[in-house]
C-alpha cells in the first residue's frame, strides 16, 4: 500500500518509514502540506498519516482538503500529548483514527492494516493464486486463465495486470506501477510501460468487446475500467474512430 506521511519532523518521519517500510508498505514523506499537496497533483496514494501539526498547518485542515482530491481517502493522525478536544477536532475533520506519540511499531501496523480492511484499500494479493471476475491469475507459472484461454505473462507483466485489477476503476499513477513493477527505476523511458500496457490489453482482450478498457491517463498513468460488452460491429463508425485514436495515444504517452 502506498502511503504518504507528513511528518516536519526528519527524524521522526524515518522512523515511522522504517516501521511501515517493515510492514510492507511504500511511503512517501513529506516535512510540509505544502510539499504534500505539490506532489498529490500528480501522484496518489492509498491512505494519508500526519502529525496533528503538519509543518505549515493543523491535520483538521489537511485532511478534509486531501479528502476532496481523493474522496474516501483513509487519515490517520499521529498526535503528541493531544488535548481531547484536538482528538475530538481531527475526528470530525475527516479522521479515521488518532494515535498518540510514541507509536510502537506493532500498534502502528495494526492499526494501519486494520484502517486499510475497513476501507476496502485494494493492494496486490501475496498468494499464488487470486481471482479477479472470470481472471484467474497464477503467480507461481505466470498464467492468466480466463474464458477458454490460457496466458503466460513475464512477471513485469504479472505484476502490472496485478495491480491493475487490484486497482479496477482506480487511477493508478506512473510512479506507482514504476514502485510495484520496476522496483522504483523512475529513470525509465515512458515508452516501455506503454508497450507493456499495450501487449497486456492484447494478450489479456481487454477490449471493450470482452468487457475491459484499459485506457492511458495523458501524464498520469492508468486505469483499467469495467465496461458493458460492446459487440464489435455494433459500434458506429465515428465511435470506433474515438476507440482507435485512444489505442494511439496509449502507444505515444
Amino acid at each position: 500500500m502506498r502511503i504518504a506521511l507528513i511528518d516536519p519532523e526528519a527524524r521522526h518521519a524515518a522512523l515511522l518509514n522504517r516501521l511501515l517500510f517493515a510492514g510492507g508498505h511504500v511511503c512517501h514523506a513529506f516535512p510540509s502540506s505544502a510539499a504534500f499537496f505539490e506532489w498529490l497533483a500528480t501522484d496518489t496514494c492509498d491512505m494519508l498519516i500526519t502529525g496533528n501539526w503538519a509543518g505549515d498547518q493543523p491535520a483538521e485542515e489537511v485532511i478534509p482538503r486531501a479528502q476532496a482530491i481523493l474522496p474516501g481517502l483513509p487519515a490517520i493522525a499521529v498526535m503528541q500529548l493531544p488535548r481531547e478536544s484536538e482528538v475530538v477536532s481531527c475526528l470530525h475533520a475527516g479522521a479515521d483514527d488518532c494515535l498518540v506519540r510514541p507509536v510502537s511499531g506493532p500498534e502502528l501496523l495494526a492499526r494501519v492494516n486494520a484502517l486499510s480492511r475497513r476501507a476496502g484499500v485494494r493492494r496486490p494479493p501475496n498468494r499464488s493464486r487470486e481471482m479477479y471476475g472470470e481472471y484467474a491469475f497464477d503467480a507461481t507459472h505466470g498464467l492468466v486463465r480466463f474464458g477458454d484461454a490460457v496466458v503466460a505473462l513475464t512477471p513485469k507483466e504479472f505484476r502490472f495486470a496485478q495491480l491493475l485489477f487490484a486497482n479496477l476503476s482506480r487511477p493508478v499513477s506512473r510512479a506507482h506501477i514504476l514502485e510495484t513493477v520496476w522496483a522504483r527505476r523512475r529513470d525509465m523511458k515512458s515508452r516501455t510501460l506503454d508497450t507493456h500496457a499495450s501487449r497486456l490489453r492484447s494478450k489479456l482482450q481487454l477490449l471493450p468487446e470482452h468487457g475491459y478498457r484499459l485506457l492511458p491517463l495523458y501524464g498520469y498513468g492508468y486505469q483499467l475500467d469495467r465496461v458493458s460488452i460492446e459487440p464489435p460491429n455494433s459500434r458506429p463508425r465515428d465511435a470506433d474512430g474515438r476507440y482507435a485514436a485512444s489505442e494511439e495515444i496509449a502507444e505515444t504517452l
